[in-house]
């Protein structure tokens, strides 16, 4: 497999599922991102990993109908609140449980290491609940999907606009009996930044954590905050506006490389169904807005319509899909590449997380202006409040 500028890559894993030999491996590059290698000695040069790789074979979606777009709100206050935003992904695996189906999403594990996983029932769905700020590890997740898929299984399948090409690369057919669920991506952030930080936190407090959640809305929907429970029941909670981490993900320095030149941006995608915060609801549905939260969400196809069309116990309102690109940009654009992302990544390696922080988070460092930090969180919720 030769991908001729690597910073293409995704790390979809795409090839790493279909080797016949088990020839590639996913391993981290110094900045803790996983790219495929190859151990040459069990190579068979069969080209089957160049055939599935989403970057080597590029489609054009946009030939297909006209996307139908929504507002929705779970109905269940609990769930909604659970939520990033209006609870819609709980709504739609539901129906996929009730048919003895399989949802796969993204969790935390023990370790606070986001993987790729699935259930069968609902109570399983809890820990797929929420955004992960973090790149997944994909692991065995398509080859699981294929074995359900054979078996008959229905299945939602969930992840970022890049895992869902690469699954579709990997299963070569269509499934009727496949849902996937993609969401608007801003971009993301390396594991071993968020190892760091998870690390630092669990010093800070002498205990391990045991609950995280990237998006509490105690201060509200549009002010959220990330919060971690720790096991002495102590615990740490701050706002965007505040916690570190969510400070170097939204100054767009610590995003993986292909995410700035990302090829799975676009308004008609090969998902059946592409989910997001509603920003920007108080302009259009006023009556819609409690600041608790509300799902955007563009449908693709008809398996897409029909189970939006099923679903129980929510509010759905119809849009215009054209709302979508004005409050949501990253639906279509990659964010700019900072200057100070190779240095970032440079002082990753050899800088322990706090030292980092106050070097990336200082203004007066990442601009002469004391004014930055305001104009750029001020540019991010323009989006956010119109």
């Amino acid at each position: 497999m030769k991908i001729e500028n690597l910073v293409n890559c995704s790390g979809c894993h795409s090839c790493y599922s279909s080797c016949p030999k088990a020839a590639i491996q996913m391993v981290p590059n110094c900045e803790g991102f996983l790219y495929p290698v190859i151990e040459k000695s069990l190579c068979v040069e069969c080209g089957i990993c160049e055939k599935f790789c989403p970057v080597l074979n590029i489609v054009d979606y946009n030939q297909k109908k006209d996307t139908e777009a929504f507002a929705i709100i779970n109905n269940d206050e609990n769930i909604r609140f659970e939520s990033s935003s209006g609870g819609v992904f709980t709504a739609i695996a539901k129906k996929v449980i009730e048919q003895n189906g399989i949802v796969f999403g993204v969790k935390l594990d023990e370790n606070q290491v986001a993987i790729h996983s699935f259930t069968e029932n609902m109570e399983g769905l809890s820990e797929f609940r929420g955004s992960k700020y973090v790149q997944s590890d994909v692991g065995h997740a398509f080859i699981d999907c294929k074995k359900f898929l054979d078996d008959g299984k229905a299945v939602l399948f969930t992840g970022t606009p890049c895992q869902i090409e690469g699954l579709k690369r990997f299963l070569r057919k269509d499934y009727e009996n496949l849902l996937c669920m993609d969401i608007i991506c801003h971009g993301v952030p390396s594991p071993k930044l968020w190892k760091d930080y998870v690390n630092f936190q669990e010093k800070k407090s002498a205990s391990r954590i045991v609950k995280t959640a990237f998006r509490r809305k105690n201060d509200g929907w549009k002010q959220f905050s990330l919060s971690f429970t720790f096991a002495n029941d102590s615990e740490y909670c701050a706002s965007l506006y505040k916690d570190p981490y969510l400070q170097l993900f939204l100054k767009d320095v610590c995003l993986r490389e292909s995410c700035y030149q990302c090829s799975s941006k676009k308004i008609n995608r090969i998902s059946d169904i592409t989910v997001a915060d509603f920003w920007g609801i108080q302009n259009e549905l006023p009556e819609m807005d409690d600041d608790k939260g509300t799902s955007f969400v563009l449908v693709h196809t008809e398996k897409g319509k029909k189970i939006i069309s099923e679903l129980q116990n929510s509010k759905i309102k119809q849009v215009n899909s054209e709302v979508g690109i004005k409050y949501n940009p990253s639906l279509i654009k990659s964010v700019n590449r900072p200057r100070l992302r190779d240095s970032f990544y440079s002082d990753l390696e050899k800088m322990d997380f706090e030292k980092l922080v106050k070097k990336y988070t200082n203004q007066s460092f990442f601009s002469k202006s004391k004014n930055v930090l305001k104009r750029a969180i001020k540019k991010v919720y323009k989006v956010v409040f119109g």
